[in-house]
């Protein structure tokens, strides 16, 4: 590893801390708001585009709550799709959930589809992607917690539909909107999104990013 390498990694490792005290200061009642006006903006846009099938996570410690958006969902008869984090082989798994009664405690205690579940068939992945994140900008450069799941789950479906059919999908990242930083340090390895949510609304993302659209 170079020189650049190792002061970038104790960048990410510093920007991390700091990101996890800005999430962590945010009062719970004021983050239960936040997620809920987050949760709408999201609810609204899939309305709109029509999605019948969504990859949510589940919110662990003060990340945004999307348990308002995965109920209303699963109320409208969408399908949701939970990850299962796999730590032996550092991957993700994807699971179609039904219930709360359906989900288990993963590795790092996040609360995942049980190991009975069989996972989603190739070809039937969804076509919107929430993603959780300790930090964001208005390129899609997202921070997440150092480990890789996220980069690596969009590698390998990407790489997957390259032989065969098209596997087409929106990243979209789901954030407070203390959470939006002017610039997040991206590897060539980490994913970008193509959108952010924050209370305030949509922001589409560029490489030289744009404006948010309250909706």
């Amino acid at each position: 590893m170079t020189h650049a390498d190792l002061q970038l990694a104790a960048y990410k490792r510093e920007l991390r801390r700091s990101a996890v005290s800005v999430r962590d200061g945010i009062p719970p009642v004021r983050r239960e708001e936040l997620s809920s006006l987050v949760c709408h903006h999201a609810w609204q846009w899939l309305e709109e585009t029509g999605a019948d099938s969504v990859m949510v996570y589940v919110p662990f410690r003060s990340e945004l709550d999307t348990r308002p958006l995965i109920e209303r969902c699963w109320k409208a008869g969408r399908r949701v799709v939970l990850p299962r984090v796999h730590a032996s082989s550092g991957e993700m798994t994807l699971h179609a959930v039904e219930s709360w009664s359906e989900l288990e405690p993963g590795t790092y205690g996040i609360p995942e589809p049980a190991e009975s579940l069989s996972a989603v068939e190739k070809g039937s992945e969804p076509p919107v992607v929430f993603v959780p994140g300790l930090a964001f900008d208005a390129r899609g450069g997202r921070l997440g917690y150092g480990r890789g799941y996220y980069d690596r789950l969009r590698a390998r479906l990407y790489g997957a539909s390259a032989s065969g059919a098209e596997w087409k999908s929106v990243w979209v990242g789901l954030a407070y909107g203390a959470q939006i930083l002017n610039e997040v340090p991206m590897e060539a390895h980490d994913a970008f999104m193509d959108m952010l949510i924050t209370e305030k609304g949509i922001l589409h993302c560029t490489a030289e990013g744009k404006g948010i659209d309250a909706r």
